[in-house]
């Protein structure tokens, strides 16, 4: 493909002279008076160049052979492209020639897609602060147009056209603003950049950050190359790349922990260890008070989180912990002793949220304070697989020490600083923080909301989990969340949570969860669970690490499909009915294949060239396919 001029606007054009993508301009759009949102489009002149390469910190090689490089410049913007038959790889500047504004996006790229949308897959945001970005918690849709029609959506927004040509067209670098992605069915497409509450100077030469425009033949097979782009072109490094297993306490003692919980737990995962190899011990919410950066309660962990980690070692596991880094009670000694510490705002007092102040780690010492937390809790108390959570909560728009920066370079300059200082052999999993902005820091990533205690929260948590399939083994190790299989029979007054799934509830939670592909943590008391339910989660040993493909991804609200691929001669397959009714599942085979349900070993027989099974309401089967 090549950048061209049509009409005085740049286009992008493949090489027999198809037009792909033109019209293309950048501005800013901004509150006006009487609250009419106005856009400032200089009159741009354009003119385009074809060049070697760019000067950039960033890995072109990855986009593969036949790369041709360009720059469009105007009056007030220059665009740089990288070209080849399926990408179109971009960066802007663009200049503001008027006087100070504060708008509220910036268009790095805009422009018409040559054919109308039909649907797309779109990310909803999160707003906490002041801040719109994208979390685990946001919802991701699947959308068809109607004339007119128009979405927007966080980060990227995979899309098929009136002829059903898939495409996905998204950010890949994230080092700047938090960004989204607005589409209209007739063909708009602008890449945005928010600039939350940050003024736009007179004179200032914004750099967006780099945007790509991929093409497709088969949507669920080739997305998972947008997210192993980003991990490749940013030159992310892969410190852990086994996925863990473990045991978590959240799910079933919430805060009511304490050292009782270690010792019954450990002696029962030594029992059953030879069926259920778990790997991480992992203490959650409850062991401290306050934003879980200090010593321990006394009275519920007396010898010091330092003699539970040996002691979880001593069992041959690896110590966990719960940490929330970014509150401080206004209460806190840190904040009242050290108050530049903290996020201000325009007036120069604390930035509060829920009477909490929030870190400014651009300020020196409070940069010190991490290195010397995570120095201590991973060196001198020896937990090496840190769960760091509640960080979207507490980023805020707000006045920083350094004042080129805002709420995107703090929170990604604390987690780098957490990598940095922690020993090397330490598995970081971000929760409830922006899924994109921060995966360069860590190693694994929850994708997905709480997964709670009814069936009704099995099909919110896997609507997330198996439409975010794609970031699994490229941005990071996906989390699921945890596994729990108990039942009221299995419930004590430790409990906090109690779980009220069905037999067939259950056997869906386990196959949905073996789709799943990422990390496999058990959440339920394990003294109290009988062997038909050890044997249940042996059937998850040894985990595969395959990740199931939608199948049905653009076409179910939640996908019921979910194809893991062969491993030798054996493709496994996970069919889900997660609705109200029976439900008919089919797919293609090439050539016989035998076919066996996982959870019974039952023989269901010869298929060739299709299988189809009918399942009843919240039902679940996972069959292995192998070629006859």
């Amino acid at each position: 493909m090549i950048l061209t001029i049509q009409n005085g606007k740049p286009a992008i054009v493949r090489e027999d002279g198809t037009t792909v993508f033109y019209s293309i301009y950048t501005g800013t759009r901004y509150w006006g008076n009487m609250y009419n949102v106005l856009k400032d489009y200089t009159d741009q002149s354009w003119t385009v160049q074809e060049c070697a390469s760019f000067s950039d910190r960033k890995d072109f090689s990855v986009l593969g052979e036949m790369v041709r490089c360009f720059v469009a410049e105007c009056e007030n913007s220059r665009i740089y492209a990288a070209l080849t038959e399926k990408h179109c790889l971009f960066r802007t500047e663009t200049r503001n020639m008027g006087a100070d504004k504060e708008p509220e996006t910036v268009i790095a790229l805009g422009g018409m897609y040559a054919k109308r949308l039909e649907r797309a897959m779109y990310n909803t945001y999160t707003t906490y602060n002041g801040l719109k970005q994208y979390d685990m918690n946001d919802r991701t849709h699947i959308k068809r147009f109607t004339e007119n029609d128009f979405c927007e959506s966080a980060v990227h927004m995979p899309a098929v056209d009136c002829d059903g040509k898939p495409m996905n067209f998204g950010f890949v670098s994230f080092e700047r603003y938090f960004t989204g992605v607005f589409a209209c069915e007739g063909g708009t497409v602008e890449f945005r950049h928010h600039l939350d509450g940050r003024k736009f100077k007179e004179g200032e030469n914004l750099c967006s950050d780099w945007m790509m425009i991929s093409f497709y033949e088969d949507m669920t097979k080739e997305l998972p190359g947008y997210t192993r782009f980003i991990h490749d072109f940013n030159y992310f490094s892969d410190r852990h790349t086994h996925v863990p297993t473990g045991f978590s306490s959240w799910y079933y003692y919430m805060e009511n922990i304490n050292e009782r919980m270690v010792y019954e737990n450990l002696a029962k995962i030594d029992e059953i260890r030879d069926r259920v190899p778990l790997e991480v011990f992992q203490i959650d919410a409850g062991w401290a008070p306050g934003n879980h950066n200090g010593e321990p309660y006394p009275e519920l962990f007396p010898k010091g989180m330092k003699f539970y980690a040996d002691l979880i070692r001593e069992h041959g596991m690896i110590p966990g912990i719960w940490l929330k880094p970014f509150d401080f009670c206004v209460e806190d000694d840190t904040v009242k002793e050290h108050p530049d510490w903290f996020v201000k705002t325009t007036e120069g007092e604390l930035a509060l949220f829920h009477n909490c102040a929030m870190l400014d780690v651009t300020h020196p010492e409070a940069k010190e304070y991490v290195r010397r937390l995570y120095h201590k809790i991973t060196y001198d108390w020896g937990y090496r697989y840190l769960k760091i959570d509640i960080v979207s909560e507490f980023m805020t728009v707000g006045v920083y020490h350094d004042p080129e920066a805002g709420a995107l370079q703090n929170v990604r300059e604390y987690f780098r600083l957490v990598r940095e200082a922690s020993h090397p052999d330490t598995y970081i999993l971000g929760c409830t923080c922006p899924l994109f902005e921060v995966a360069e820091f860590v190693d694994g990533m929850r994708v997905a909301v709480d997964i709670f205690e009814r069936w009704e929260s099995l099909m919110k948590e896997f609507n997330l989990i198996f439409k975010r399939y794609y970031m699994n083994g490229n941005l990071f190790i996906s989390d699921p969340d945890c596994l729990m299989i108990r039942k009221k029979e299995n419930e004590d007054a430790d409990c906090r949570r109690y779980c009220s799934r069905t037999d067939d509830e259950i056997r869906t939670f386990l196959t949905a969860i073996y789709a799943a592909g990422g990390g496999l943590f058990l959440s339920d008391k394990l003294p109290l669970m009988n062997e038909a339910q050890i044997d249940q989660y042996a059937r998850l040993f040894p985990v595969d690490h395959r990740v199931g493909r939608p199948l049905d991804l653009m076409e179910s609200y939640i996908p019921g499909i979910l194809d893991l691929g062969y491993q030798g001669d054996v493709r496994t397959v996970a069919f889900i009915n997660w609705g109200e009714r029976e439900r008919s599942f089919h797919i293609e085979l090439t050539g016989a294949h035998n076919a066996t349900e996982h959870w019974t070993d039952e023989v269901l027989g010869q298929y060739d060239g299709a299988y189809e099974v009918t399942l009843q309401p919240h039902c679940s089967t996972l069959v292995h396919f192998e070629r006859a």
